[in-house]
């Protein structure tokens, strides 16, 4: 399909919310109220997705990543831009399909964007957000450097196994539960999971100027990971799980837990500690440092 042919079907296929200018012009147009934070977010032919993926699902996954995202701060999606690289031998409309659909699931409008041609197809998807109306005090957006040491390390649902299973394509963005703990002060950091526990959880250790220890008996493990694996280090390391890792003020974790209103239950996976660096319980109960590592971009 032709680069013009194709905005023009999108321009068709899409409306903006009143008072916001999206494609069609130079750049989209809106009035931000209130804090708001941006990311952007790429997945690359065979390295993110196969050649013989559904177009569908990876525009899907393409903009469930990016989303993800806003859920790990807490924010309310406002809008999205998107960046389409696609060959000729994709169908582009069916990839932007997929992509509207996620995004119109998760009421975030697309308000632009760009394509191109090229040898590989390429996505980058821009969403932004707010941080929501808070009953409990302000409103604010979660970042990953508000922890202390003695705080819980809490997920939101099982892990391992999206890649074998094919759920990496179907990410589940944890918008609604990220809001949730938005509002609540016992909660002090927060980031999603893409690279597995056992790469995140010392990436959100390290900005809070912390160390983490691990407790792989209690990670949560999916029933996508095979039976006959090692199921605490596959639910640890295989990563493209998007649930949102939370640091809890351990002393009102009771609370928390009460006052959960979702029916996924929430699950301690380790500790954040005083020593830098990253560790785990073994199968003796004792310490040692972490050796596994998750999913790393090269």
């Amino acid at each position: 399909m032709r680069e013009n042919d194709l905005i023009r079907k999108l321009r068709e296929r899409l409306r903006d919310p009143a008072g916001v200018v999206g494609i069609g012009d130079d750049c989209c147009v809106w009035t931000p109220n209130g804090s708001t934070c941006l990311s952007t977010d790429t997945i690359v032919e065979g390295r993110h997705f196969r050649a013989d993926d559904s177009p569908a699902l990876i525009g899907r996954k393409a903009a469930g990543a990016a989303l993800s995202d806003l859920a790990a701060m807490g924010a309310k999606p406002v809008g999205a831009t998107v960046a389409l690289t696609c060959p000729t031998r994709w169908d582009a409309l069916a990839v932007m399909e997929g992509l509207l659909a996620e995004c119109e699931r998760h009421a975030c409008p697309v308000l632009g964007g760009d394509t191109t041609g090229g040898e590989e197809l390429v996505i980058t998807v821009t969403v932004w957000g707010e941080a929501i109306a808070n009953a409990h005090g302000p409103s604010r957006l979660v970042t990953r450097s508000g922890a202390a040491p003695g705080d819980l390390l809490v997920v939101t649902g099982p892990l391992g196994g999206s890649l074998a299973s094919g759920r990496h394509l179907r990410p589940e963005p944890r918008l609604a539960e990220g809001q949730w703990f938005a509002t609540s002060p016992y909660v002090h950091a927060m980031m999603d999971l893409s690279d597995g526990l056992a790469a995140d959880a010392p990436k959100l250790a390290a900005a809070s100027g912390c160390g983490c220890l691990l407790l792989p008996n209690q990670v949560p493990v999916h029933d996508d990971v095979p039976v006959m694996s090692d199921q605490a280090k596959a639910a640890c390391c295989d990563g493209e799980d998007f649930e949102l890792l939370v640091a809890v003020a351990a002393e009102h974790w009771p609370a928390l837990q009460l006052a959960w209103p979702f029916p996924r239950r929430l699950s301690t996976v380790g500790w954040l500690v005083d020593q830098p660096g990253a560790f785990r319980e073994n199968s003796q109960g004792r310490v040692v440092p972490l050796e596994w590592s998750g999913f790393e971009h090269t």
